[in-house]
Formats: structure tokens, C-alpha cells, sequence
């Protein structure tokens, strides 16, 4: 019996090595009327690997609105839509979620076909505890906007997971580095390509080996480690300290910086230790200021 609607589908492809391309979406893809991709050029190669000659079209930030309405007449005829990214899973720092908006709104069934995540890859090779993380995604490209959506995780306890261009990763690390004190990081380059690359160690160490390289090249995620947990400043630094620390940060006079230099002089405490409480007191402010 034909269905009324057609169905989209939300399919998973390889970071870049073809052959980790699942079989449900190696079917889907043979099996639907249309393919909605990010980029046709990258997905060709994809398709004429697996011998798929299914009608492909764009969808990007571009005109992902005009494609929904593709879709949408695609639907209508009772055929099957697949969506997809130029590599993991769409949706997730790429195009799709207008077009799974605007057909969850038609009525029309939304299937995911899951496989392949930068996110999770990168989790599962990093050897932190990875438990709980926050995605934060590709960092603003602007100096003063990245520096303030950094503020805002600083005090996070959790992994912190990001996207970043190869020509800014530099720039966000040394910002990192200001901001969250020389954590422990993972870097992951080109992963599952035949570069692929990983870095584990300081922020400071991956900068250095970073800045070695005339040009960094390919796509990055990078984790880094969370704020050092409350209980830890509960038994290393007194209360009073902590309350000094932040009323010299509620003053906005001091930078983070310098309240820590201060007060590790005055009451003879670790700078470090003095700087994540103040990163972590600073963090909790702007999210309240928020």
C-alpha cells in the first residue's frame, strides 16, 4: 500500500574514510527519490563509491528554505527524502534543522539514520572521563565575541567539546590559554582521513606544536578539559579568601589575571588554584548576567 507522505531521513556519513558508511545508509540512500546535500561535490564522490546514482540537489545556509519546499513536493508524491551533511551527521554545526523544522511542522515523518560523529569520534579517543561534556560548536569568529562565549564556559566543570576552522584555531587557543589557565586538551585533526592527527596534552604544548606548522590544515575538534571542581577550592582555599576574590571581580576593576596575582602574593596561596576559583567565579557571573 503507498503511503500518502513521503518520509525524510536524516543519514549519517563517513568524516572521511568511505568505508565507514553504515548498510541502512548505504540502502536509504539507493532507495530514496531525492538526496538533499550539503555540498553535491562531496557527496557525489560518496555516491560513486557506493554505485548510487539517486537524484542529488544542494541544500546549504544558502537556500535551505527554497529546498524545503522541494522536499516538500518530494514528500507530497508519497516518495522518501534523504538529508545530509558533507560529512557525520547533519543537523549538528551544519544545515538541516530549518528543513527538519518545517517538515515536522507539514506532517511529514522524520527518521534518523545514525553513524558517524565528529563529536562522539573524538570523545572516544580522548581518554578523559567524557561522562558529561558541553558542545559548544564552531566559537564566534570575532576576537571580543569569542572571548566572551569563552567567559561563559569557563567555570564549567564538564568536557568542553569545539569545532574549529584551521585558520582560527590558533587564535581560540591562545584565547583558551588566557581564559581557562594551561588545561589538559585533545586535538583532533582530520580524523578518520589519511592525515588524520591527535594531540593530547596542555593547551600551551598544542599551541607550540600548532604554531610549528606553516599552515594548519583540515578539520578540527578539540576538547578540553573542565574548571577544577568546587569541592577543591572548598578545601584549598579559605572562605574569606573566596569572598575577597569575588568582590574584586564584582568591581569589574581587576581582570582575572590580576585578582589572582594579588591574592596568591597576600595570603600565600598557589596563583593557578587562586586563577581557576576566579575563572570559575567570573563564569557563574556572566551566566547570572545572562
Amino acid at each position: 500500500m503507498k503511503r500518502h507522505r513521503g518520509r525524510l531521513f536524516v543519514v549519517a556519513t563517513p568524516l572521511g574514510n568511505l568505508e565507514d558508511v553504515t548498510l541502512r545508509a548505504v540502502n536509504v540512500l539507493k532507495h530514496v527519490s531525492l538526496i538533499a546535500a550539503e555540498d553535491t561535490r562531496r557527496t557525489k564522490k560518496l555516491l560513486a563509491h557506493l554505485g548510487i546514482k539517486t537524484r542529488l540537489v544542494s541544500c546549504n545556509e544558502h537556500n535551505e528554505l527554497k529546498r524545503f519546499q522541494l522536499v516538500l513536493d518530494v514528500c507530497s508524491q508519497g516518495k522518501d527524502v534523504a538529508l545530509v551533511s558533507d560529512a557525520g551527521t547533519p543537523g549538528v554545526s551544519d544545515p538541516g534543522a530549518l528543513i527538519i523544522k518545517r517538515s515536522r511542522e507539514e506532517g511529514i515523518e522524520i527518521l534518523p539514520v545514525p553513524g558517524p560523529s565528529a563529536v562522539a569520534t573524538a570523545l572516544s579517543v580522548c581518554g578523559m572521563k567524557a561522562d558529561q561534556y558541553y558542545f559548544a560548536g564552531f566559537l564566534p569568529s570575532k576576537r571580543q565575541e569569542r572571548l566572551k562565549a569563552l567567559k561563559q564556559m569557563a567555570g564549567l566543570e564538564c568536557l568542553l567539546v569545539f569545532f574549529e576552522a584551521p585558520h582560527r584555531i590558533i587564535a581560540a587557543l591562545q584565547d583558551m590559554l588566557e581564559l581557562f589557565g594551561d588545561r589538559q586538551a585533545f586535538l583532533a585533526r582530520e580524523m578518520t582521513k589519511v592525515h588524520e592527527t591527535y594531540i593530547f596534552s596542555s593547551i600551551s604544548r598544542i599551541l607550540a606544536a600548532l604554531s610549528e606548522d606553516i599552515r594548519v590544515r583540515g578539520e578540527i575538534t578539540l576538547i578540553v578539559e573542565g574548571a577544577a571542581k568546587r569541592e577543591k577550592f572548598k578545601e584549598e582555599i579559605p572562605e574569606e579568601v573566596e569572598k575577597v576574590m569575588a568582590g574584586l571581580l564584582s568591581s569589574n576593576k581587576m581582570s582575572v589575571k590580576e585578582a589572582s596575582v594579588l591574592l596568591s602574593g597576600i595570603c600565600n596561596i598557589k596563583r593557578g588554584l587562586l586563577y581557576q576559583l576566579a575563572l570559575c567565579l567570573s563564569g557563574e557571573r556572566e551566566c547570572h548576567d545572562h
